[in-house]
């Protein structure tokens, strides 16, 4: 079967052919790229004849492919209460109510919201939510609120008593559990333990799982995403990769699956990881659709809750450098354990602390196992200096990075971190044009899938939200060919895929997008008003925006 794509204006991310008019298509994978005349060229020589495809002189790109997000988190997420938006506690707790009211049957089942800010909120005192705000709800009915970031949630009275979080029990949790004068959870947890608590109360099982990856990967297909890679482990029942890697092999068998999913496993424990090899999972098991990346580790929280680990305390508040959740030891057993089966790891790292400990981390495995060269990389590396940014190229670590984050945090990263540090940070331009390998991706559901208000963060490096327009360290603005690079074949070389798909190339996967606006022409501003029309996804139209 052939197709014939025509009368397009292609840009195709390979610098060996960078712009293209038609290509051409045999069952899943690209056979042919260049001109009108050169596809037709091409079908006499074969002797055969070609669907054909006008693309009215519109915009086509490899598909998108967000390197970090959560898509089970996501998926999951439209079961929960949302509280994005909310301005109050009072807020809040109304959103709750009305969870509690349409909850699930079950004296156990929880019921979960997640997305506010204290930052957002309007009311006098913007603080985290606690126990007893939650208890003004229901003191009974176990109840989870997650931040925005996703690094602290906030639980009731039952749902402490459900986990058996108690003022006997906090002082074994050390940071993870917040107390109040009398040594009282006052329902505050963060980090690993959110982590755990999430894995734990998951009411996910197979078919359920199954359902709202259909549903999810039409909304990612709408925004132009064929390929995600995400942190999906720890959000399964009991953190259960097995029965998570099942749901998306059935779906793949039925021919159901038409997105193309790396998995970033979470595993923080050593002999969690040794346990997933000797299982028989590595970077090499799966398809085309499916298929592990790399170990996803977490080596500190968020800039916003203020525990992203940092080398000096917080201008804001002395009181605190954030959260280290492993030791230097620690931190390079795990690498060194993933690094020997030639497996990568993804580290989370936004303070400066924790991007210097990655980094430490990663160059002691390189230097005891130097036969194995995985591509390990640091998800956010938001705050860094100079030295920090120059050593991402010595070691060759990769950056995921999430442009859309400046949007919140040009409000914060001055007062958290101070004028010097933050001048050096958020540097995407920098480590692109020192010859690093950065892709883009949303760590949704912390920010919306949406692509295009990702691309235009880069490329203006202005805010999308809020009064007026505000640029934050415009030396770091980047090009859209650039940007575009790092939405495409940038993140499908941090999967290691990049022989497979990213680019517009003759043997790769037919994985491609046509758009309403030619983002290479159009003023910055209509970059936000650009819709993907159609996603095609191994030579088949899977989108076709209404």
């Amino acid at each position: 079967m052939l197709t014939l794509i025509k009368n397009a204006r292609i840009h195709t991310m390979d610098d060996r052919r960078p712009v293209a008019q038609a290509a051409l298509i045999e069952d899943d994978h690209f056979v042919f790229v260049g001109s009108l005349e050169g596809a037709q060229v091409e079908l006499c020589r074969r002797g055969q004849q070609a669907q054909e495809v006008d693309a009215k002189d519109r915009l086509m790109l490899p598909g998108f492919n967000d390197s970090h997000m959560h898509f089970i988190h996501f998926a999951k997420g439209l079961m929960s209460v949302n509280l994005t938006g909310t301005h109050s506690i009072k807020e809040i707790q109304e959103r709750m109510a009305e969870g509690v009211r349409v909850r699930p049957a079950g004296p156990d089942a929880f019921v979960e919201g997640e997305g506010w800010n204290q930052d957002y909120f309007t009311e006098g005192e913007r603080r985290f939510p606690l126990r007893a705000d939650l208890d003004q709800v229901s003191s009974t009915v176990p109840m989870m609120i997650m931040r925005a970031c996703f690094h602290i949630g906030v639980l009731n009275s039952a749902a402490l008593k459900a986990l058996n979080i108690t003022r006997e029990t906090a002082p074994s949790y050390g940071d993870l559990v917040e107390v109040d004068e009398n040594g009282e959870p006052n329902g505050i947890i963060k980090e690993s333990l959110l982590d755990d608590t999430k894995a734990q109360i998951s009411s996910l099982n197979l078919e359920t799982m199954k359902k709202i990856i259909l549903s999810a990967q039409q909304e990612a297909l709408s925004q132009g995403i064929t390929s995600l890679q995400s942190d999906d482990v720890g959000y399964t029942p009991k953190a259960d990769y097995h029965l998570l890697f099942r749901a998306f092999a059935q779906l793949e068998a039925q021919g159901a699956l038409h997105i193309r999913v790396s998995e970033q496993c979470l595993l923080q424990k050593e002999e969690l990881i040794q346990e997933f090899f000797d299982a028989g999972y590595d970077d090499q098991w799966g398809s085309a659709w499916f298929r592990p990346s790399c170990i996803k580790l977490l080596a500190d929280g968020s800039l916003g809750a203020r525990t992203a680990a940092m080398r000096q305390p917080y201008a804001d508040d002395p009181s605190t450098k954030g959260l280290e959740m492993f030791t230097q030891p620690q931190l390079n057993g795990l690498v060194l354990c993933a690094h020997r089966h030639n497996m990568p790891v993804a580290i989370h790292a936004i303070g400066d602390r924790a991007v210097e400990m990655a980094l430490d981390a990663i160059e002691n495995a390189q230097l005891l196992c130097p036969e194995n060269h995985p591509r390990h990389g640091i998800v956010h590396c938001q705050i860094t200096d100079q030295a920090l940014l120059r050593r991402f190229r010595t070691l060759d670590v990769l950056a995921f990075v999430q442009p859309i984050f400046i949007d919140y945090d040009m409000n914060i990263c001055q007062s958290r971190v101070g004028e010097a540090l933050t001048s050096t940070s958020y540097a995407w331009r920098n480590l692109y044009e020192n010859g690093v390998h950065v892709s883009f991706g949303t760590d949704c559901p912390v920010e919306k899938f949406d692509t295009m208000p990702n691309l235009y963060s880069a490329v203006t490096r202005q805010n999308v939200s809020g009064e007026g327009k505000h640029t934050f360290l415009p030396q770091e603005t980047m090009t859209m060919e650039q940007a575009l690079k790092c939405y495409t074949i940038e993140g499908a070389y941090a999967s290691g895929e990049e022989h497979l798909k990213g680019s517009i190339t003759p043997g790769k996967l037919a994985d491609f997008i046509l758009l309403d606006q030619d983002l290479f022409q159009i003023d910055p501003e209509e970059i936000l008003h650009t819709h993907v029309e159609e996603a095609w996804v191994s030579g088949v139209c899977r989108y076709k925006k209404a």
